[in-house]
């Protein structure tokens, strides 16, 4: 895993203090730096936690997104939090803000800096840092604002609940699911420690059996009338599809299957703001490249 030494190095951990925290040897460690081991799904989680990431980054070809702030990362293969993107609506006064990493505000700025009058491709995509995944109608929107995290707070600054950084950790999202719909393995494969802490989290933040698909499995469709209906989604895979959808602009329509098994179909010019799962969608993406 040679994210995880990466991770150690961006954080100034010694192997002996990742090992305390982990309560491992440094050679345990050492040897899953060097591949020669790896952890164990419970092991993982915890990893995850402390580095402000996730068991999937953790464990995939992609880059590692991390919520914690560290302007001095050189490291292109690790993306940590930057600041906030903020999208105005038309018929609306007010910016819905969600934290985003260095290199997302960078896809940004250069995506709109180059976008000409004649650009076929009107949506935007953007990953969140606190568990959504954002495609934005640039057409259907009065603007889009960048924040970095060193910038004075805007006089409209209204966040969701998990909107500054998110939870603290993409991982916490997946265990949170996992909580709520297969305790079993939850308490099978996360340590003691960390179930504390999700069950605190839970508390906290008053998650319950009729408020948790709003985290996890809802999609927000935002209508340029400032109209907005939500959907629960309950198949990653068919998500995945629509997403599909969305990005190629495949068709005028974008339709959703919901959890009652209800197909909508979404003329897309009448969209400016699609809010979904980042966790759904990542399952979707694991679920299709296992298929392949």
């Amino acid at each position: 895993m040679e994210k995880l030494k990466n991770l150690r190095k961006l954080y100034n951990y010694k192997q002996k203090d990742l090992a305390v925290m982990l309560g491992v040897k440094p050679k345990d460690i050492s040897d899953w730096e060097l591949n020669k081991s790896q952890p164990e799904l419970k092991m993982l989680r915890d990893i995850a936690v402390i580095f402000g990431t996730s068991v999937y980054d953790l464990l995939n070809n992609d880059v590692v997104t991390i919520t914690s702030w560290k302007p001095w990362n050189t490291d292109e293969r690790i993306d940590s939090f930057w600041g906030h993107i903020g999208i105005l609506l038309y018929n609306s006064y007010v910016i819905k803000w969600y934290p985003i990493t260095s290199a997302t505000a960078n896809k940004v700025e250069c995506d709109l800096h180059d976008d000409q009058p004649d650009t076929q491709t009107k949506i935007l995509a953007v990953e969140t840092l606190n568990n959504r995944v954002l495609f934005i109608n640039k057409s259907i929107i009065k603007k889009i604002s960048l924040l970095g995290d060193s910038s004075d707070m805007p006089k409209d600054w209204e966040l969701p609940w998990d909107g500054y950084q998110g939870l603290g950790a993409e991982e916490y999202y997946n265990l949170i699911k996992e909580y709520f719909f297969n305790y079993e393995h939850f308490c099978e494969n996360t340590s003691e420690q960390l179930q504390i802490i999700i069950d605190e989290l839970i508390k906290k933040n008053r998650i319950t059996d009729d408020n948790v698909l709003e985290l996890i499995n809802d999609v927000y469709i935002y209508f340029h009338d400032n109209t907005t209906e939500t959907i629960s989604i309950g198949d990653a895979s068919a998500l995945l599809n629509s997403i599909m959808d969305i990005e190629f602009e495949m068709s005028r329509f974008i339709h959703f299957e919901d959890l009652n098994g209800e197909i909508h179909f979404i003329p897309i010019e009448s969209i400016g703001l699609i809010d979904m799962p980042l966790y759904l969608y990542k399952t979707g993406s694991h679920e299709l490249s296992d298929n392949e």
